[in-house]
């Protein structure tokens, strides 16, 4: 245990993956809703304060939001922090999660296009930002025989990143997900160009890339889920997955599919419907991200 320790992480990392798994398998012995609950008022209350997350979704939302009275401040703040308590334990348990949620409501301008795609076979380059819970995007789509891939953020715990790429699988029924590496993007890019329906974020604070404005604010903006769009000749077009007010249900909304013009404009336009949408509903996105950390020099 010791050389596997040194091999692959620390041993500190080792008993915190314990810990947290333990947690986990403690919390699951709960009814699904109680426990979901449960981590929503931990991460709203002390634990939220406590790791400094209240503060950074306030201080988000004082630079985009100045005039904002405090006490809606605080609202979003509540709401975006029990949304990530809930999320963090459902996206633990993903398969659970899907048996769970059967029937989430799906609908927009894009869906007829969607499902049109998908039964020609042709690629799909869905993009959305940190809203809601990822996972009821693909519980929905999964009940239409679509299995969505996408990439993930290697995590600094290797033993609690390996729990948690292996729980991605859904069972068998997510499509493939790869590493946010340059040999990742590229099995990202053969998978996509073969046909799977694939979603990459275009919120994720990048230290290079397109400034685009976002949220009146300049930030640096992959242009990747686009690019791959155009060489793919795949849909393009958002997907918006949003926890409803009771806590417990999701609808997920199928945005209209973008025309292929230049991957600049495709990606400043996938930017704008995101903005119109957190700004309909700023309790779903996830304020606690640092999405503007790294500040543009012109």
């Amino acid at each position: 245990m010791a050389n596997s320790i040194q091999r692959n992480g620390t041993k500190r990392q080792w008993l915190e993956n314990k810990a947290i798994m333990g947690t986990f398998a403690l919390m699951k012995l709960l009814p699904y809703r109680r426990r979901n609950a449960i981590m929503g008022a931990w991460l709203r209350g002390i634990l939220g304060t406590t790791i400094g997350y209240r503060k950074r979704i306030i201080d988000n939302l004082n630079l985009i939001y100045p005039e904002m009275a405090q006490m809606r401040k605080t609202e979003i703040a509540d709401q975006v922090l029990d949304n990530a308590g809930r999320t963090f334990i459902e996206n633990m348990y993903p398969a659970e999660f899907q048996r769970q949620n059967a029937g989430i409501e799906l609908w927009g301008a894009g869906l007829d296009d969607l499902l049109e795609a998908h039964a020609d076979g042709r690629p799909i380059m869905f993009y959305s930002g940190h809203f809601g819970n990822h996972e009821a995007f693909r519980a929905a789509l999964f009940e239409h025989g679509i299995k969505i891939g996408g990439m993930v953020r290697r995590m600094a715990n290797p033993y609690f990143y390996a729990n948690y790429k292996n729980m991605l699988d859904i069972d068998g029924r997510s499509g493939p997900v790869f590493e946010a590496t340059s040999k990742g993007t590229l099995g990202l890019f053969k998978a996509l160009n073969k046909g799977a329906a694939l979603v990459l974020l275009v919120d994720l604070a990048v230290s290079n890339g397109q400034v685009v404005s976002f949220m009146g604010k300049p930030a640096y903006t992959s242009l990747t889920a686009a690019s791959f769009a155009l060489k793919a000749d795949a849909l393009f077009l958002p997907y918006f997955s949003m926890r409803n007010p009771d806590g417990n249900s999701f609808r997920v909304e199928i945005g209209a599919a973008f025309e292929h013009t230049d991957a600049v404009t495709m990606t400043k336009e996938a930017t704008k419907s995101l903005e119109q949408r957190i700004a309909a509903d700023p309790g779903n996105w996830s304020w606690i991200h640092r999405r503007w950390k790294h500040k543009p020099t012109v």
